[in-house]
């Protein structure tokens, strides 16, 4: 009856862990197709043996010994850190795509035409100083300049608008899949309390969510006796067990003043390193690509102004000034006027000489013109705006002086009385304090924001410089400025302003080439590493049928060998009575 009751207890375990393995591949099967699933196998061994006759052993049977996660944890580390590459390159293309768009070259609508179109207009003005149709062209080309320099700037802050508003929310839902990450810790942690292998389902929850994760921010994982998860940015924890320290945003301010999110704990324990994932992609979109290029476009803006200003600012238009305010001011009226630390202006005055001429009431120049000298760095004797005005107050027919909010103020002294300014017989000896100050120049402002055609001029086109001697057929000044179209300039380092434009737009054109093929090369090795995870925790129909297949026939011959058990203890049964 021993050895009978033996082969029962054989059969009973064989039907068991047949069954058990039959669930454990139809699971399988079930979740074939469900996103972050890791294959599980089943680990069969064979019971103790038993003393069935003196010496001779024999096996009692089979259990289930464990049920095992298909899964390689460095892979997985490698994919989550992969996937924060492909995303932050992802993020860092597409803006990087948008802002192409804005620039909108190789068309007749770009900067590049509007920029042509503008030199052209004074080069004709040059042969036409005095035609009034020619100087509104002049006019009309430099507000058409200036309006697309100012929408350009404007749909590139807009894509940084878009970029802040998306890292607010993308902080957001990292805090939320951190906090589901610490309570699947606790339920894996609580699940697993003594019994190995039993949140399965949990893990490959977790694993999912730490992968979710990994396309924001860049993690890095540690698992933990219990089953938990310690989760990092960098070398500092952001999940401990079931805490979350939390992520959260708080605005900072760029030296612009732009206000921009910057991530941080949640916890207040400073701001968040961030080398990978889709906010760093975003903030590096922000605040270096799109910031950049706006930095450039602005350095590049700032050029354009000096450069025209600085030639117009020395030549005459066909009426003079009866009063003139310079456009900036001055934090300090003594301080030196190449020192912009302490004035505060835009661009810092040179070195040299410009001319004033007084005309009476009838047009008449009054005298010769006048020499107003600028000293910078002769004799640790610079000029102030203070002693600018100083200078010109001694010319007959005018008076200059610093108003209450520092700025330069030049009036006629007498009703009918005009004034003009003219530039030296070489250029190379002129000052461009006047463009500097903001005085007798085309455009106002400073950068890609500000810039305008000043008013003054738009009012009244006979404002409009073209002469540099004041002769009304001169149109040396006009001359000039055209050229500065192909002429190197001392503001982009000897390089002329389309040369330049060319090269801002020739490096956009590159850094977009540039992201595309990082994401491309970032997404290549995703491909490839979730191949390799597919290889080992991927459920395969096929292979899984063939268990199946495997496990039923196992299943049937354990049950018929029970069968057969059965009736040989009735035959013994009979036997005995």
């Amino acid at each position: 009856m021993g050895l009978i009751n033996g082969a029962i207890q054989i059969g009973r375990s064989a039907i068991t862990a047949s069954q058990a393995a039959l669930a454990v591949t139809g699971n399988n099967l079930a979740n074939a197709a469900t996103p972050g699933y890791s294959r599980q196998s089943v680990q069969l061994i064979p019971t103790q043996y038993t003393e069935v006759v003196p010496g001779r052993y024999t096996g009692t049977g089979v259990e289930m010994w464990n049920i095992h996660r298909q899964i390689d944890e460095a892979l997985n580390c490698r994919i989550r850190t992969a996937v924060g590459d492909s995303s932050s390159y992802l993020i860092q293309q597409q803006t990087m795509t948008r802002i192409e768009a804005s620039f909108n070259e190789l068309t007749q609508e770009d900067l590049s035409t509007h920029l042509s179109a503008f030199f052209n207009a004074f080069s004709s003005l040059q042969s036409q100083p005095q035609d009034i149709a020619t100087r509104d062209v002049v006019l009309q080309e430099g507000a058409s300049l200036t309006n697309f320099i100012r929408e350009l700037r404007g749909e590139i802050e807009a894509v940084q608008d878009d970029m802040d508003e998306q890292v607010r929310y993308q902080v957001t839902q990292a805090d939320a899949l951190a906090d589901q990450i610490a309570d699947l810790n606790r339920q894996v942690t609580s699940a697993e309390a003594g019994r190995s292998g039993s949140a399965a389902a949990l893990r490959d929850q977790r694993d999912e969510l730490l992968r979710q994760l990994s396309e924001l921010i860049n993690i890095t994982t540690r698992e933990v006796e219990g089953g938990s998860v310690n989760v990092f940015v960098g070398s500092i924890p952001l999940i401990q067990y079931a805490d979350n320290r939390g992520l959260a945003y708080e605005e900072t301010e760029d030296a612009s003043g732009n206000k921009l999110a910057q991530v941080v704990f949640g916890d207040g324990e400073g701001p968040v390193e961030l080398t990978s994932g889709k906010i760093h992609g975003l903030i590096t979109a922000r605040d270096d690509l799109a910031g950049g290029i706006v930095s450039d476009l602005d350095d590049w803006t700032k050029a354009l102004i000096f450069e025209v200003n600085k030639l117009h600012g020395l030549g005459q238009g066909l009426d003079g000034f009866t009063s003139i305010t310079s456009s900036f001011s001055v934090s300090d009226p003594d301080a030196s006027l190449a020192a912009t630390a302490d004035t505060e202006l835009p661009w810092a005055a040179s070195n040299g000489v410009f001319y004033v001429q007084v005309y009476d009431s009838e047009g008449n120049a009054v005298g010769a013109p006048e020499m107003v000298k600028v000293n910078i760095g002769i004799d640790g004797n610079d000029t102030t705006l203070n002693s600018l005005a100083a200078s010109l107050n001694s010319i007959n027919g005018i008076t200059a002086s610093v108003t209450a909010s520092n700025n330069l103020k030049i009036d006629a002294t007498t009703s009918g009385t005009t004034f003009a300014f003219m530039a030296p017989d070489s250029t190379d000896d002129a000052t461009d304090v006047l463009a500097a100050l903001g005085i007798n120049t085309f455009f106002a402002g400073y950068n890609s924001n500000t810039i305008e055609v000043r008013s003054n001029l738009a009012a009244n086109p006979r404002l409009l410089c073209a002469s540099a001697n004041g002769l009304e057929g001169n149109g040396d000044v006009a001359g000039w400025i055209a050229d500065l179209s192909s002429t190197g300039v001392s503001s982009l380092s000897g390089v002329s302003l389309t040369d330049s434009f060319r090269a801002l737009v020739g490096g956009i054109a590159t850094d977009s080439r540039a992201a595309q093929d990082n994401y491309t090369a970032a997404e290549v090795v995703v491909e490839t590493l979730d191949m390799e995870r597919q290889s080992i925790s991927g459920v395969s129909v096929d292979e899984e049928a063939i268990h199946l297949i495997t496990y039923q026939r196992a299943f049937q011959g354990a049950a018929r060998y029970v069968s057969l058990i059965d009736q040989m203890l009735d035959d013994v049964i009979g036997l005995l009575g």
